[in-house]
C-alpha cells in the first residue's frame, strides 16, 4: 500500500508476529498488476490500478512491455476508504435518531459498535439494492432507518470529491495521459460500491475492469511475485520495478533576501516516482562563516516545511571553519525493500557520515548485506557511467570537427545532454542520449552504435 517508513516498518513487523518470514513487502498496485497482467507481458500495455479498500485508498500506473512491469507512478490517500463510506451511514442513523441517541455512543462503546456492524451491512446491500434498511437493539428497545441509493451518495459527495486528486497526481507524475492507458483496474473491497464504480466512469469515460475478484486481486498478485521469486519455472520470466511513493530529503535553510534565515525547508533528494532501486545526489552548503558542523534531518513526504513531514532519521557531519557556503555532497540510495542509505561527505576534507535507515529486512543481516551491494553498485553519477562519458565524447569531436551554425548546434544539443544528467533519472537521461546520438548521425552522415 501507499505507506511511508514507519507503516512499512509495522506491517513488516506484524508478518514476523504472524510466524512468516518476510522478505519483501509488494505495494498492493504491483500485486493487483501481476494479477492482470502476467498473461499479457507480451504486449505493450499501461494500466491505472484504483485501489479502494477497507482504510485506505491507492492509485497506481503501472506499464508492461517486453516482459517489465514497471510501476510509472504510486500516489494515494491513507485517510480514506470503506471505513469511512460506513461513517457516514453512522452519521444517517444517528440523525435518524437524534433525540433517542443524543450524545451516546460518540467514543469507542458498545453503541457505536452496532451502528458500524449495521453500517457495514448497509453499504454491501447497497452494493446491490436501491435501498437498506440499517437497525439495531439498544437499552432493550429497536432502532431502524431505511437507506436509499440516492441518500447514500448524496452524503458521501465530499468522499468521492478526495477520490480525484489521488488520480491526477499520478497521471501528472507518470505523464501519462487518460487516452493512453489500456484499462482501469479496479481492486479492493470498496470498489464494490456503485457510486465508486461510476465516478470511475465519470472520471475516464469509460467502464473499470473488475474481472478479478476486486477481494482476491492482491493475494493472486502476492502469490504470483512469490513464484518469481522462488523462480517457479511454470512462470514466464517478468522483472518488476517499482516507484517510490513519498518523497525522501533533508531539511534545509535558507537566507532571505533581507538577511534573515528561514529553515525547516523541505529539499527532496528522491522524489515520489522515482523508479527503485535508485541512488541520487545532491550539493548543499553551509549557512553561517565558521561553521563546524551541518546536521540534517532526513524526511519522507511532500510538504515545503519540514514539520509537515515524516522524520525518519538525523546526522551530523563535521566540516572544517571556513566562508557561508562550503560544499556538502547528500546521496540517497534506495531500494525496493524500503533500505535507505544516507552518505554524505565534505569535499574539501573528505570528512564523511553515513546512516541506514531499514524500514524492512529487520534483523536479517544477510539481506540488508545483498541490499547494501546492490545500493553500492548504483552510487555513480550519470556524468560518470560509460555510455554517457561515450555520448559527450562523441558530441564534443563533433564540435571540433565543425564549424559554424553546425558547431552551435552541436554545442546545444550537448547541453540539453548535459541537463538530462543532472536530473539523474535514467528514462530523461536515456531519452537525452538517443536524440544526442540521433543528431550527431544526422550531422555525420552515419549510423552510430
Amino acid at each position: 500500500p501507499y505507506f511511508n517508513a514507519k507503516q512499512r516498518k509495522a506491517t513488516h513487523r506484524a508478518g514476523e508476529l504472524a510466524g512468516l518470514k518476510v522478505e519483501r513487502l509488494v505495494n498492493e498496485p504491483t500485486a493487483a498488476a501481476l494479477a492482470y497482467g502476467i498473461h499479457q507481458l507480451a504486449d505493450e500495455s499501461r494500466f491505472l490500478v484504483f485501489d479502494l479498500g477497507g482504510g485506505t485508498f491507492d492509485v497506481s500506473i503501472v506499464e508492461i512491455f517486453e516482459g517489465i512491469i514497471e510501476v510509472r507512478a504510486s500516489t494515494g490517500d491513507n485517510h480514506l476508504g470503506g471505513e469511512d463510506f460506513n461513517e457516514l451511514l453512522v452519521g444517517l442513523m444517528r440523525e435518524a435518531h437524534a433525540e433517542a441517541f443524543g450524545e451516546a455512543g460518540r467514543g469507542d462503546d458498545p453503541l457505536h459498535q452496532k451502528l458500524r456492524e449495521t453500517a457495514e451491512r448497509a453499504r454491501r446491500a447497497l452494493s446491490t439494492g436501491a435501498e437498506a434498511e440499517m437497525r439495531i437493539v439498544w437499552k432493550d428497545a429497536e432502532y431502524r432507518h431505511t437507506v436509499t441509493t440516492q441518500a447514500f451518495e448524496e452524503a458521501a459527495k465530499p468522499l468521492i470529491d478526495r477520490l480525484r486528486e489521488p488520480v491526477l497526481r499520478s497521471m501528472r507524475d507518470s505523464g501519462i495521459k487518460s487516452a493512453e492507458l489500456s484499462e482501469i483496474i479496479l481492486i479492493g473491497g470498496a470498489t464494490r460500491m456503485p457510486l465508486v464504480r461510476s465516478a470511475v466512469t465519470r472520471m475516464f469515460g469509460r467502464f473499470p475492469n473488475a474481472t478479478v475478484n476486486p477481494d482476491e486481486a492482491v493475494a493472486l498478485g502476492a502469490a504470483v511475485q512469490a513464484g518469481l521469486k522462488s523462480r517457479d519455472e511454470a512462470l514466464k520470466e517478468v522483472v518488476v520495478t517499482d516507484v517510490c511513493p513519498y518523497s525522501l530529503g533533508v531539511e534545509t535553510a535558507r537566507r532571505l533576501p533581507g538577511g534573515g534565515i528561514e529553515d525547516g525547508l523541505f529539499a527532496p533528494i528522491i522524489e515520489r516516482g522515482t523508479v527503485i532501486p535508485a541512488s541520487r545526489i545532491h550539493n548543499f552548503g553551509t549557512m553561517h562563516d565558521n561553521q563546524t558542523k551541518v546536521e540534517f534531518g532526513i524526511f519522507q513526504g511532500e510538504a515545503r516545511l519540514v514539520r509537515d513531514n515524516v522524520e525518519i532519521g538525523r546526522t551530523t557531519v563535521r566540516v572544517p571553519r571556513s566562508p557561508a557556503g562550503q560544499q556538502v555532497d547528500v546521496r540517497f540510495s534506495y531500494d525496493v525493500s524500503g533500505l535507505l542509505e544516507v552518505d554524505i561527505v565534505v569535499p574539501q576534507t573528505g570528512e564523511s557520515v553515513s546512516l541506514t535507515i531499514n524500514d524492512g529486512m529487520a534483523g536479517d543481516e544477510a539481506a540488508l548485506d545483498k541490499a547494501r551491494k546492490s545500493l553500492a553498485a548504483l552510487k555513480v553519477h550519470p556524468r560518470d557511467e560509460i555510455e554517457n562519458k561515450a555520448a559527450i565524447a562523441r558530441g564534443e569531436k563533433c564540435f571540433e570537427n565543425f564549424l559554424g551554425d553546425q558547431r552551435y548546434w552541436v554545442g546545444e544539443v550537448l547541453s540539453r545532454f548535459t541537463v538530462a544528467l543532472e536530473t539523474q533519472d535514467p528514462r530523461t537521461i536515456d531519452t537525452a542520449r538517443r536524440e544526442l546520438h540521433q543528431a550527431l548521425d544526422q550531422l555525420e552522415g552515419e549510423t552510430f552504435l
